[in-house]
């Protein structure tokens, strides 16, 4: 009698998703997989707005993904920018996967908030840096 292999399920792998609120992707058969943004799912009443969750990792949302459902996405997003400027990214273990999001962590998305104190001159009345129109 011949034996029947079952198949194994894959093993989950933990996927790194820099974009502020994550990103949903449609699969086959009417599934999809929602990952986790940079400011987490985990949130308090008391946590200041803007701050990272307690699910992300160095400015990186975690989410765990089927491997089979990844390697789809990656099939069908892998060209896209997020995956290309390793804004979202998996990784093989947790050691490596914090690793490589520290690394990342300093890189702009574009998604950033503004900060006011970047540009005096957006502050002045007429909009000069130090608020006195240049007279030629």
């Amino acid at each position: 009698m011949a034996e029947v292999q079952e198949a194994k399920p894959a093993k989950p792998v933990k996927v790194y998703c820099k974009l502020p609120h994550g990103i949903v992707y449609n699969l086959p058969g009417d599934r999809s997989v929602r990952l986790v943004g940079m400011y987490g799912d985990e949130r308090s009443e008391l946590q200041v707005a803007g701050m990272p969750g307690r699910d992300s990792v160095a400015g990186h949302g975690v989410t765990l993904v089927d491997a089979d459902d990844w390697e789809q996405i990656v099939k069908d997003h892998g060209k896209s920018a997020a995956h290309v400027n390793k804004f979202i990214f998996a990784a093989k273990d947790d050691k490596s996967g914090e690793a490589q999001a520290n690394e990342l962590s300093g890189n702009k998305t574009g998604f950033e908030p503004y900060d006011p104190n970047a540009n005096r001159e957006d502050k002045t009345v007429d909009g000069t840096k130090t608020g006195d129109i240049e007279k030629k």
